[in-house]
């Protein structure tokens, strides 16, 4: 029932639209659990985004990220990496360094010449340049441009390495700058950062694992988003051209776990009942891609309503997209009530908010991620080895890592991606919200939420019902009775015959043993909104009436339970 909040309401309607009969229990009897679907891609996928938002130390940690990023590019714009010392390559080798292996073995350096060039003298805060640097050669071939990244003790010691650069091949030097790379110590290189950028060695440990503490937590959270329910959703679900059972999908999950006693019912809680024909599935693509949400609204209820496998869909869903309640009389406190009950519609409508509020934003948020000077600055950051040497030294005891940071912040062609990374950065998350945000924009503008009308007697409630009936756009009729006691309030619902069961017969002409539940002629008052309404208005007498905001939801189940089994 809508008291048991929007979501397992709407599953409820959406899931058990056929009314399967199950032959084991079902979650929703769980005491302390309302809902069959919390295994659904939309239940996991809010359980995820309230779990990112409920998280202060995610938010908190993310405002202090920006300002430890807004710190280093001060001060590497401010600091004078001219006055940096230059270190010996040896000192900031690993321990168990195989680079001098490798100039003996695969360039064929004597061992040496090979001791003598691991003594030779790096100026670290060029290497950000040597790193980025295409064309080695004419970097480490030319006398006059070797000494803008290396510092030699003798002149013998820089002939015997531009003698051996300059006989080597394009693809030589560039792998041996990889291997090079490679046995670098990042607890060494982290502990001369500050003397190769001329800083205070103090404050820029500080810094630095200020930044990694406030780092680690929040690319977690990214990249969990990884294998999150709302980005794999957005592989499996499509909404143009197999909405409904995208919806199902969506809605109910892939496997409800219905298992039906009855072959009728066999396919309940799966998405083949809402698989629509071809034709009425490239109608309605094509109106979508309009981006004219009247056209889509008014295409989605022409396939509703002439598509004879979704009758039943169209019946439930009727009320929820373009109903009317008409309520009399219209008073101070019958308006209380009304605002109360149409609280669950209000939710409804924050969800429209929601994606309104991330369209207008869209270009800003894109803008931010693809050019703003705090991101450009982090990626500006995290391609200089040296600050990579020490973030990852400070995570290396978590599953981060400085390249996982800057691939996700990654901004080029997917060629140019860096070998083995995962093709994921920061624009799926932008697609799948935006995709998300467009299509519950268009989808909310078929709903009519403002479902309450005041009118001023009963009369006119009628002649006012039988318009909206012409026109298919009527839901039901509440006339409050007996107002003049404060402490009880009654009611009368005036609904279609056509909604509603019959009041003047007790059994069908025709009876005959079996269950009734067919969900399209037994079903009337849950396929019409009238126990949805009910449930609305108790719940809003409730509150006007007592002040307190009632927590308790309503779970409904058809009796005899388990259900009716024709075994003849």
């Amino acid at each position: 029932m809508p008291s048991a909040g929007v979501l397992p309401w709407l599953q409820g309607m959406v899931c058990n639209i056929q009314n399967p009969c199950v032959s084991q229990p079902t979650p929703g009897e769980t005491p302390g659990q309302v809902n069959n679907f919390n295994n659904s891609i939309l239940a996991k996928a809010l359980i995820e985004v309230q779990s990112l938002l409920a998280d202060s130390t995610f938010l908190s940690n993310l405002k202090l990220l920006s300002g430890d990023i807004n710190q280093w590019a001060s001060i590497l714009q401010n600091s004078n990496p001219a006055n940096g010392r230059s270190i010996s390559l040896r000192s900031v080798l690993r321990d168990n360094e195989t680079f001098s292996e490798y100039l003996r073995s695969n360039l064929s350096v004597p061992t040496q010449t090979a001791q003598r060039l691991t003594s030779m003298r790096v100026r670290l805060n060029q290497l950000p340049a040597l790193s980025a640097e295409t064309n080695l050669r004419t970097a480490l071939c030319s006398s006059d441009s070797v000494d803008r990244y290396l510092e030699f003790n003798t002149t013998i010691q820089r002939q015997e390495f531009l003698n051996i650069t300059c006989s080597l091949t394009p693809n030589q030097l560039l792998q041996t700058r990889e291997v090079l790379i490679r046995n670098l110590d990042n607890r060494k290189l982290a502990t001369a950062l500050p003397l190769a950028l001329n800083l205070n060695p103090a404050e820029t440990a500080v810094l630095l694992a200020k930044t990694s503490t406030h780092a680690a937590p929040v690319a977690n959270q990214v990249l969990k988003l990884q294998t999150s329910t709302m980005l794999s959703a957005v592989n499996v679900l499509d909404f143009r051209s197999n909405p409904f059972g995208s919806l199902t999908l969506l809605m109910c999950g892939g496997d409800s776990g219905f298992n039906s006693t009855k072959s009728s019912n066999s396919s309940s809680g799966s998405n083949q009942g809402f698989r629509l024909p071809t034709q009425s599935t490239n109608a309605l693509s094509l109106n979508s891609t309009h981006g004219n949400s009247s056209v889509f609204c008014q295409n989605l209820v022409d396939v509703l309503k002439g598509t004879p496998s979704l009758r039943l869909f169209w019946t439930t869903l009727r009320p929820l997209l373009q109903g009317r309640v008409l309520y009399t009389p219209d008073t101070p406190f019958t308006r209380r009530v009304i605002a109360q009950s149409n609280s669950t519609f209000d939710a409804l409508s924050k969800v429209e908010v929601l994606a309104d509020t991330w369209l207008e934003n869209e270009d800003e948020i894109w803008n931010f991620f693809k050019n703003s000077n705090q991101i450009n600055s982090l990626r500006t950051i995290l391609q200089n080895p040296l600050f990579v040497a020490a973030l990852d030294q400070q995570l290396n005891r978590t599953s981060l890592s400085s390249a996982l940071i800057a691939n996700f912040l990654f901004n080029g062609d997917e060629k140019d991606r860096p070998v083995g990374m995962p093709s994921f950065d920061w624009r799926n998350i932008f697609n799948a919200t935006s995709e998300a945000a467009r299509f519950l924009k268009e989808v909310m503008g078929c709903f009519d939420l403002d479902k309450f009308e005041a009118i001023s007697s009963e009369s006119l409630l009628v002649q006012r019902a039988m318009k909206l009936l012409d026109e298919e756009r009527f839901w039901a009729g509440v006339v409050f009775t007996d107002l003049d006691s404060p402490s009880l309030v009654r009611y009368k619902l005036r609904m279609d015959i056509e909604d509603t069961e019959r009041t003047d017969k007790i059994k069908d002409r025709s009876w005959r043993p079996s269950a009734r539940d067919n969900p399209y002629n037994d079903l009337r008052y849950v396929r019409g909104g009238f126990v949805y309404l009910q449930d609305m208005l108790d719940r809003g007498i409730i509150r006007t009436q007592t002040g307190v905001q009632q927590t308790l939801g309503v779970y409904t189940q058809q009796m005899p339970y388990p259900c009716y089994v024709d075994d003849a």
